[in-house]
């Protein structure tokens, strides 16, 4: 567009650049988030505050106080539920699918739905998941050890080292409560679907047999991954995300002494979830590969081609 139609893209620029800078709204939701050491930040404090003073919008008023959205909710969150609306039905979930390094995401608006998008690929992106934990209800950090111990142990071995899958894991939104398996550049379809359904039992079977020492490997793998070593830019970044969900250092502390506190029987009720999970599948793959899959036993109530 820039080379062929420049006055087209430039007007569209402009467009982006009046809605943030809105006057009547722009300094109410404007948000600053910086980086730096105590210094730095010090030196920087007294500019940035006569800079946001500047801002349009009325944000608390002329020298007033900005609105705590610790307190009040964020004006763009009333105006993206609106603009988002009420989900068809109950069943409705996100699916994530990763297909050559970018981001397919798909509203599945049926329960039970298992998606089929057809494409030239010799290979499959096969997606499960679910609301694991419903809203409301506490999540735990032994969560967290029981879904790092399904990705490293049994979806590496199943899907990546005996499947020869590219990549197989899973996800665990303790936010959201949403639980999803994800692989990606995957030679098989059905049998991946089929590991998928087997991780409960899988973890049962691990609840019983586990040893102190892999409980105890499970748990260190898990704070290494809440320890682990973050750039300056990944600090703030962290930082601001903690700070916009009202996440403290009680609640980290709390979420951190669950995760060391993690017991076999966190096992059991992970995986009695899993077995009772209501579940949407989505996969990229081949026509081939879908019909071979169909003739698995493998039911596609929605099948469409993406070109």
């Amino acid at each position: 567009m820039a080379e062929n139609d420049f006055p087209t893209m430039l007007a569209k620029l402009e467009n982006i650049r009046n809605v943030i800078l809105d006057g009547e709204k722009f300094r109410d939701g404007c948000i600053i988030n910086l980086t730096g050491d105590a210094d730095v930040l010090s030196d920087v404090e007294e500019k940035v505050n006569n800079m946001v003073e500047k801002l349009p919008g009325s944000g608390g008023g002329a020298g007033g106080k900005q609105v705590d959205f610790y307190v009040e909710e964020h004006p763009w969150i009333a105006a993206a539920r609106g603009k988002m609306g009420a989900p068809k039905n109950e069943g409705e979930l996100s699916a994530c699918l990763f297909f050559q390094n970018k981001t397919i995401s798909t509203n599945l608006t049926q329960r039970f739905l298992c998606a089929g998008f057809v494409v030239p690929t010799q290979v499959s992106y096969v997606g499960k998941g679910g609301q694991l934990y419903n809203k409301g209800e506490e999540v735990k950090g032994s969560a967290s050890v029981v879904s790092r111990f399904l990705r490293s142990g049994y979806l590496w071995d199943h899907v990546r080292v005996i499947g020869g899958a590219y990549g197989g894991f899973c996800t665990f939104s303790p936010g959201s409560g949403i639980f999803s398996f994800l692989s990606y550049r995957d030679p098989n379809l059905e049998t991946t679907l089929d590991t998928y359904d087997g991780a409960a039992e899988f973890l049962l079977k691990q609840a019983e047999e586990i040893t102190e020492e892999q409980l105890t490997t499970a748990i260190i793998g898990m704070v290494g991954d809440l320890d682990g070593v973050m750039s300056p830019d990944q600090v703030g970044w962290v930082s601001l995300k903690r700070w916009m969900s009202g996440e403290s250092a009680e609640v980290r502390q709390l979420w951190r002494d669950q995760v060391i506190g993690t017991k076999k029987e966190d096992f059991v009720e992970f995986a009695e979830r899993l077995k009772d999970l209501e579940s949407t599948d989505a996969v990229v793959s081949s026509a081939g590969a879908i019909e071979k899959a169909k003739e698995a036993g493998k039911k596609f109530e929605n099948v469409e081609t993406v070109f």
